[in-house]
């Protein structure tokens, strides 16, 4: 039987937004959430958009941070957290023949 996918409203109608960003004390990424309840997410499944536009299910695992945005990096001045997230295993690469 096919995994039920979390319900989620369309992009445009969002109050919150979610998007990838960098770990500079561990490396790789954490998850940034931007919007009026942003601290409230941890242990749920959310759409996060990449640069590209495209959108990808992510589990929050835990809450790292909360407070709020001054707007000089990401223009959006209010509440945001970050959130540390269940990583998908990497698909393994079949060698190629030189």
């Amino acid at each position: 039987m096919a995994e039920k996918k979390p319900e989620t409203t369309p992009a445009g109608k969002r109050l919150h937004r979610a998007t990838y960003a960098r770990d500079k004390r561990k490396g790789g990424y954490i998850i940034r959430v931007q919007g009026p309840r942003a601290g409230e997410f941890a242990g749920r499944t959310v759409p996060v958009s990449n640069k590209a536009g495209d959108e990808h299910m992510e589990q929050l695992t835990d809450l790292i941070w909360t407070g709020t945005d001054d707007g000089s990096v990401s223009g959006y001045t209010g509440p945001c957290a970050l959130y540390s997230f269940l990583a998908h295993p990497r698909e393994e690469l079949d060698t190629i023949p030189f």
